[in-house]
């Protein structure tokens, strides 16, 4: 697989190269169970009590973590299409019922003889049926490699084909399981002998070793990859354990119920549950970061909506963001029977101040104009908005006609107070605005526009009656 395959699946254990730290870990459990595994050995033929209740706790623990790591598995095939995941996957529900039809037939589990008319060397067969279907499932994931691995393009159709071939996977598994079951218990007096009582024969003993020999095949198998990702070691790591199991358990020991055969069956389990450790422990990881991740979105969304609703040479608030808030508070002073005032600003001749000065210079002066207007709002909920051009706007919820006259007359006198030269200027020598302003009536019922257009033409009337000055749609004053 090329290295930029690998980065477009990028955090899956079946996709992210393997590193240093996962080398360490892995390198660690086979040294632990090699350790482990030499001091059992010397032993392994040491006959022990019959524990009744170790093959029920054992095969349950080994069928539910063989089932939830076959489900995450399928779970990765959905998600990345890689045809080696489904066969792994396979194997792991191959293993679970397996272990089912396993403990269905053996002996003294169910009934004295096993369940299914299975006979004395039903289990053994079942056995062993069991530990070569494994090996050859993580043969097979580990023969493909490559892109070509792949499923195509994941359309709506291709995620049918998915699901499709999910069901195809656990249908065949079924039936395998199924079909063998059947055969051993139906053909059980055509089968060799691999027990006698609770000791192994030598043909059941060669075909233990047979099948030992296609474990160690699938650990070679699996350490010639190329390219080695997280799931590959951690499958390493299975794979030892489970050779390990199935020396002490069954190659050499001498028969059931002695030291190796129940070291070696606690050996399957935790090699059954590593995987699994692994698998839970990387969703549990991609959930975290799924977390991170919306929340940096969210804030990401947010800041992003501040900037879409501030004007970005005044830092004041812009024309979308006048109308919503308008219209919002427009909604409030109705319901609540309270008064609305909007004030529209517009400065005196600033084309002549951009021909004269030059644009840099207006942007400056806009940037003063809109501090000095923003001075004017003293309530939370007052809003200084860039209008349009250089045109400013003032939205004062729960405000009368004379406070709002009041706000404007203030809104005139601090941009009086800057005192930026104007040349240009025929009211005087500095810039100076113009303002209009209307008051909502909430009995009324006006709409924002009509609200709008008060306000605008009373900036009207401001105007025609020399500029510089304030004027009101409430009563057709104009203030100097």
């Amino acid at each position: 697989m090329q290295r930029s395959s690998k980065r477009e699946y990028w955090g899956h254990l079946s996709t992210e190269p393997a590193g240093a730290r996962e080398f360490r870990y892995a390198i660690g459990i086979a040294i632990f169970s090699t350790l482990v595994f030499v001091l059992v050995l010397p032993f392994a033929g040491k006959p022990l009590p019959q524990v009744a209740a170790f093959i029920p706790m054992y095969v349950t623990a080994l069928t539910i973590c063989d089932l939830i790591t076959a489900a995450l598995l399928f779970s990765q095939f959905r998600a990345l299409q890689r045809i080696e995941l489904a066969i792994l996957a396979g194997g792991y529900m191959f293993t679970a019922t397996a272990t089912v039809a396993y403990a269905l037939i053996f002996p003294g589990l169910f009934s004295a003889s096993g369940l299914l008319g299975s006979g004395s060397q039903t289990s053994s067969a079942l056995y062993m049926f069991w530990h070569a279907g494994f090996p050859l499932a993580v043969i097979g994931y580990a023969l493909l490699e490559g892109d070509g691995a792949r499923l195509p393009v994941f359309t709506r159709l291709q995620r049918k084909k998915v699901l499709v071939a999910i069901a195809i996977t656990v249908t065949l598994v079924l039936m395998l399981v199924s079909g063998f079951t059947a055969m051993v218990t139906a053909g059980r007096e055509q089968l060799p002998v691999f027990l006698e009582g609770h000791r192994t024969t030598v043909t059941g003993k060669l075909f233990l070793i047979g099948i030992w020999m296609l474990s160690l095949l699938a650990v070679w198998v699996l350490w010639r990859r190329k390219q080695r990702t997280v799931l590959d070691v951690w499958l390493l790591v299975v794979m030892c354990v489970w050779v390990f199991d199935l020396a002490l358990a069954a190659v050499l020991n001498t028969g059931r119920y002695d030291l190796g055969w129940y070291a070696g069956r606690i050996y399957g389990l935790l090699g059954a549950g590593s995987l699994l450790f692994t698998l839970l422990s990387e969703n549990a990881r991609h959930y975290a970061r799924l977390v991170r991740m919306s929340a940096g979105l969210r804030a990401s969304n947010d800041q992003l909506w501040h900037l879409s609703l501030r004007d970005g040479l005044t830092e004041l608030a812009n024309r979308r963001a006048f109308d919503n808030y308008l219209a919002e508070q427009m909604a409030v002073s109705i319901r609540h029977k309270r008064p609305l005032a909007l004030v529209l600003i517009d400065v005196d001749y600033f084309k002549p101040y951009n021909d004269h000065y030059g644009h840099p210079s207006g942007d400056q002066c806009l940037r003063q104009l809109a501090d000095a207007i923003r001075s004017c709002c003293k309530r939370p909920a007052d809003m200084a908005a860039r209008y349009g051009g250089e045109e400013f706007a003032l939205i004062l919820p729960d405000t009368e006609p004379a406070g709002a006259i009041y706000i404007a007359e203030a809104a005139r006198a601090a941009v009086a107070a800057l005192r930026i030269d104007h040349a240009r200027c025929p009211t005087g020598a500095h810039i100076s605005v113009s303002i209009g302003l209307s008051v909502l009536d909430p009995v009324d019922g006006m709409t924002a526009e009509q609200l709008i257009v008060a306000a605008d033409g009373a900036l009207y009337r401001a105007k025609d009656a020399g500029r510089n000055r304030v004027a009101s749609a409430a009563d057709g004053s104009v203030a100097v």
